[in-house]
């Protein structure tokens, strides 16, 4: 206990002066007896703060211990950070960046070597740490150990203060002495300890700077790592790019168009009978093609005159028979037709007769122009039947002598549509009155459109009966154009058509005259298009394409059986047979689809084509109860096949009539050619009648509409095989 002069009294000597000694009696007659309570308290102030700066020196001493376990935690961190790395890039990198990745490993080498010296250096400081405080906790403690045995002392003597009163003030220099050394003591441990917190401070502040230097090494390793991953990153977003640009090749559209339309169709490889293709060996042959309907001209040949007469004697050869030699010839050329006729004038005086006869003029189907009605007919046989632009149209006739330029045949156009107005809607009408009709939409060009701001695209709308097809081309794909083809139906018909939403809306407002047949082709196509590109899928689209595959085989088998004069409930047993094996195959095919369904997740690429096939049931399931609906719609996409010929060869249409002629042409011409009516005879005709008729359509259509016309007429206009 450090014990100062101002504690004591300095002034020893009696009050009135001399040499007199003190005592007590002394000074109880002179002065007040020494108060050893303030001291004691002093001194129990000076014990608590040496006991305060040794808590503070305990508590930098855990702070520093704590600030070593965050360094160290942080390093291991940064460790297991860095050995993840490593294995994720080894993982993930890919052979062509081997040399890259070796040149990384070395640098993470040198930066582990480097961490590795840095956690030795910590290290050494950490053990001088451990000693310093080792030394200073022991000073503490003989601090502790001297403060408490200088309390028990001021203690007794505060105890035997009264009883020792005397003996004081003989002991009073020595005890003086004894407290000045020791003060003079405690100051020196005090400056000393003083001297050794400060090398402890600039030793927590060296460790701080070494921490610090740790922590930017580390934020410098970190910033690698993530160059690192970012590089990572990088080469695997090109792996996912390449992938996704491999599953596109895969997915092209030859790919999926030798999927849809290649040898595994829908209804997949039929069983083969066994037999050889061709003819077989022992077959009567039927012989060569007769073509009675052909023009016949007989040419006669004989040889020359000095080679029917004998070079050695001079006589005549005689007449020995014929030799005949068919063959088919083709000569198409045009030319200039000159009708002259003759005029006639009276002899006579008789008023009543007329002055001067002559023949009729040759009809025309439009008197301004020079051409006569076969130019016309090869015009339009050759741009709407053979789909050839008008500009080719142009030069075939010129290549035959007969030279008109493109625009006077574009001119010419716009005076056939009321020609041919009236067939396109009797065929519409007709189509109304079907039980069955196809239906189905493709893209179309018209570049009138252009000029109103807008794109070019439109729409070739197409309806297909049993007996007729008819095109629409509109601007619009909604269900508005649909119901200008299907909304005048007069009773309840069977729609076969792809799962487009103008459908659905039409069947809404028509409110039960229209039902929709799905087509099993296109939902086939969507577990193509699911799989494409997918090499895991490829068994499980198969799966499914057989499956389909197995109901068109079965529907095929019902239909052999099916007599379309009797009701559903009048078939043969055999019918009855195949229409349960149908019902039982389209019934467990679905309820195959919904327990599978049942174990994907809604995100799964399977899920799409399953989730589809459930939610358009009823409409897949149409032709079961009705045999007479087909179970797909390939029938309008055969229609629509030529049309997309001509788009191609021609891009579309200039102006809207056009686009409309056009539309009418096809479906007059698909018409035709569906009953098995050559369209180029039935053209000739046509346009003879209409010449006739004053350049105007006849009234009665029946003889030119296949339905309508008497059967002698339909094997005129047949067309020839």
């Amino acid at each position: 206990m450090a014990v100062l002069d101002a504690d004591f009294c300095t002034d020893l000597t009696p009050a009135g002066g001399g040499d007199t000694p003190w005592s007590p009696s002394i000074a109880a007659a002179g002065r007040e007896p020494l108060d050893w309570k303030p001291l004691l308290e002093e001194a129990e102030a000076r014990i608590e703060e040496e006991r305060g700066r040794a808590r503070v020196a305990e508590l930098r001493r855990e702070e520093l211990r704590r600030s070593e376990r965050d360094a160290r935690a942080l390093a291991d961190s940064l460790e297991r950070q860095l050995d993840t790395c490593r294995f994720k890039l080894k993982a993930a990198v890919p052979k062509t960046a081997s040399r890259a990745m070796k040149a990384l490993e070395r640098r993470v080498a040198s930066q582990d070597d480097e961490i590795a010296g840095l956690r030795l250096s910590l290290r050494r400081s950490h053990e001088h740490q451990e000693q310093v405080e080792a030394r200073h906790q022991d000073e503490i403690n003989w601090l502790k150990q001297d403060i408490d045995r200088e309390r028990s002392r001021i203690a007794k003597v505060h105890r035997e203060g009264e009883r020792v009163a005397e003996s004081l003030r003989k002991q009073f220099d020595r005890h003086l002495a004894a407290a000045r050394r020791l003060v003079e003591a405690r100051e020196g441990t005090i400056a000393w300890l003083r001297e050794r917190n400060d090398r402890l401070r600039s030793a927590v502040v060296r460790a701080t700077e070494l921490i610090a230097s740790l922590r930017e090494k580390n934020a410098g390793l970190r910033a690698e790592v993530r160059d690192l991953k970012g590089e990572n990153a990088a080469l695997a977003a090109r792996v996912e790019k390449l992938e996704g640009d491999l599953d596109k090749l895969r997915s092209t559209r030859s790919v999926l168009s030798k999927a849809l339309y290649g040898s595994r169709s829908e209804r997949q490889k039929k069983p083969g009978t066994g037999r050889e293709r061709g003819q077989q060996r022992g077959a009567a042959g039927h012989g060569r093609t007769q073509r009675p309907g052909l023009k016949k001209k007989k040419e006669t040949r004989d040889p020359p005159e000095d080679a029917r007469i004998c070079p050695r004697c001079g006589k005549p050869y005689a007449a020995n028979g014929e030799r005949c030699t068919t063959l088919f010839e083709i000569d198409v050329e045009a030319c200039e037709r000159t009708i002259v006729r003759s005029r006639w004038r009276r002899s006579c005086d008789c008023a009543s007769a007329p002055r001067e006869v002559t023949a009729p003029p040759v009809t025309r189907l439009f008197e301004t122009t020079p051409y006569g009605i076969s130019v016309w007919t090869c015009m339009l046989y050759e741009r709407f039947v053979c789909c050839r632009p008008l500009h080719r149209v142009a030069a075939w006739l010129a290549d035959m002598g007969l030279t008109i330029s493109p625009g006077t045949l574009a001119d010419s156009i716009t005076r056939f549509v009321p020609l041919f107005e009236p067939l396109a809607e009797a065929i519409l009408a007709h189509q109304n009155e079907a039980a069955l009709r196809h239906a189905d939409e493709t893209s179309w060009r018209v570049q009138a459109y252009r000029e109103k701001g807008r794109s070019s695209r439109a729409w070739l709308w197409t309806s297909v009966s049993p007996d007729a097809v008819y095109y629409h081309i509109d601007p619009s794909r909604s269900a508005e154009v649909a119901m200008k083809l299907f909304g005048s139906t007069k009773g309840i018909v069977v729609l076969v058509c792809d799962r487009f939403s103008a459908y659905r809306k039409l069947a809404r407002e028509l409110a039960g005259k229209v039902i929709l047949q799905w087509c099993w082709a296109h939902q086939r196509r969507s577990f193509i298009d699911c799989a494409a590109g997918r090499v895991r899928l490829r068994r499980w689209c198969q799966r499914w394409i057989e499956r389909i595959a197995e109901v068109y085989r079965l529907n095929d088998a019902r239909l052999e059986h099916y007599d379309p004069a009797h009701p559903l409930e009048r078939q043969t047993p055999a019918f009855d047979v195949a229409h349960a094996r149908l019902k039982k195959a389209v019934d467990e095919l679905f309820a195959a689809a919904e327990a599978e369904l049942a174990g994907l997740t809604d995100r799964a690429r399977r899920a799409k084509p399953l989730r589809s096939l459930l939610n358009h049931r009823e409409g897949l399931c149409v032709f079961v109860d009705k045999p007479f609906v087909p179970m797909d719609n390939n029938r309008s996409e055969l229609s629509l096949r030529f049309a997309v010929i001509g788009r191609r060869l021609s891009f579309g249409s200039d102006s809207v009539k056009g686009a409309g002629f056009t539309a009418t042409m096809y479906s007059v011409a698909g018409t035709l050619a569906i009953n098995g009516i050559d369209v180029r005879r039935w053209l000739g005709e046509w346009l003879t009648a209409c010449a006739e008729n004053g350049g105007e359509p006849p009234d009665d259509l029946s003889p030119w509409l296949p339905w309508s016309m008497s059967e002698e007429r339909r094997r005129e206009l047949a067309a020839s095989g």
